[in-house]
C-alpha cells in the first residue's frame, strides 16, 4: 500500500508540475512548430518528418520517468492549444496523422531522454501498442488513443464532452 501512495504522490506531483508549467510547454511547442504550415503535414506525415529543433522542454527533463507517462492525447492537446492550425491538418489525415502524432511522441521522448544523441540517429520508431483514431460525436474533432483504451474514453480533449 506504502509503495501505491507513494507512486501516486509521484505522479500527482508530476500531473501538478505539468499544470504549473502548461504556459511555458505551450509557449515551446508554439515555438518547436512555428516554421511549420498545414499544407506541409501530408508530406511530413508521409516522410515521418519532424521539426528539427526540438522544443525547450528541459523544464520536464528532470523527471524522465514520467515523461513516458505524458499520452498521445495530451500532445495532441499541447499541439492544439499552440497552433490549432496544424492539429486540424493532422486531425484531417485521419490514421495516418494518429500514427504520426504517435511516432512524434516518440521522438521527443527520445530527444529528451538522450539530448546528446543526433538527431538523425533518433528517427527509429516502433509503436509498442496499436492505435485507434477516437471522434467525438459533439465536436466532431478526432484523436489517436491506444487501441485496448478505446472503449474507456470518457470526454473528449477538445470539447471536454
Amino acid at each position: 500500500m506504502k509503495q501505491r501512495f507513494g507512486k501516486f504522490g509521484s505522479r500527482f506531483a508530476f500531473e501538478f508540475f505539468l499544470e504549473t508549467m502548461h504556459v511555458a510547454m505551450i509557449k515551446g511547442f508554439r515555438k518547436y512548430l512555428s516554421s511549420l504550415q498545414p499544407e506541409n503535414i501530408r508530406a511530413m506525415v508521409r516522410e515521418n518528418r519532424f521539426p528539427l529543433e526540438p522544443p525547450d522542454l528541459s523544464m520536464v527533463s528532470d523527471n524522465p520517468e514520467h515523461l513516458e507517462k505524458i499520452s498521445e492525447v495530451r500532445l495532441m492537446e499541447y499541439i492544439a492549444e499552440a497552433r490549432p492550425d496544424l492539429a486540424t491538418a493532422i486531425q484531417d489525415m485521419g490514421m495516418p496523422g494518429a500514427e504520426y502524432i504517435a511516432k512524434l511522441r516518440v521522438h521527443l521522448l527520445n530527444t529528451i531522454k538522450h539530448p546528446e544523441k543526433p538527431l538523425a540517429e533518433s528517427t527509429e520508431y516502433e509503436l509498442k501498442e496499436k492505435m485507434k483514431l477516437a471522434t467525438c460525436d459533439k465536436c466532431g474533432k478526432s484523436w489517436p488513443v491506444p487501441e485496448d483504451e478505446a472503449t474507456s474514453i470518457k470526454e473528449c480533449p477538445f470539447c471536454h464532452m
